[in-house]
Order: C-alpha cells, then structure tokens, then sequence
C-alpha cells in the first residue's frame, strides 16, 4: 500500500512540478481555489484544473497530525508524542475553521522543491488567514 501510494504521489509531482513552477514565477500570482482536503495545520490540498496539489502555508509551523520524519524536530523530553498530535490536530482543526467551505484566493510566493509543493499565503477579502 505504501509503495503504490508513493508511486502515485511521484507521479502526480512529475505531471504537476512543470505547472507549479510556471505558476510561481510571478511571485504575486494569486488563484481563487477550492480546498480539497486540510492536511495538518500547515498544508492543505487544493483542487486545481490540472489535480491536486499540496500547499504548504507560508509563516506557519504547526506540530505534526501524524508520525513522518519531521516529528523528531518536535520531540523533546518535555513533550510526548501525544501531546504533539493533539496539539496538531488542534492546529489542523483551528485552520478548518477558518477556511474550509470559503471563498480563499492562494497567494503563491514559492515552490518547496523538497516535496514538489506550492508555498503560499491563504486570503480572503484581503484578510492573511496566515496571520491569525
């Protein structure tokens, strides 16, 4: 499951990465978008005409919903696992509230090259949901 679940992700970023980098070249390039899924309290999928595609939020580090290879930046001896999760999950909730089901313009102010992603800033009416 998880090989088969790789080799869709590395080909959604081959047929994307070419669309994510001309989009990004301005550096202003604002898109109104539907939001497909949020994914932590820092990513979220979008729907654009070409797939989905992953947005990392720019400005914003919320502790992780689930264990991956970031999480040993979060993990000291004075916060367990569990508590990383739920203050995760309490970040990725928060985030819900505050875009899901709205009308959001997405500011594209990069490309996180690492994982083929758009960094961007989440608007609406001209409010920074990134600020909040």
């Amino acid at each position: 499951m998880i090989r088969k679940n790789l080799i869709i992700l590395i080909l959604i970023i081959c047929f994307l990465l070419p669309t994510t980098n001309s989009l990004a070249k301005n550096k202003y390039y604002i898109i109104k978008l539907k939001i497909i899924k949020i994914i932590d309290g820092d990513t979220i999928l979008i729907k654009t005409k070409e797939g989905a595609v992953s947005v990392r939020l720019s400005g914003i580090d919320c502790f992780e919903t689930k264990m991956n290879s970031h999480i040993k930046y979060q993990k000291t001896d004075s916060i367990t696992y569990d508590e990383i999760f739920y203050l995760g999950y309490k970040g990725k909730n928060a985030l819900e509230k505050l875009i899901i089901n709205k009308n959001i313009e997405l500011e594209i102010t990069g490309i996180d090259k690492k994982y083929g992603r758009f960094v961007g800033i989440c608007k609406k009416y001209k409010f920074n949901h990134n600020k909040k």
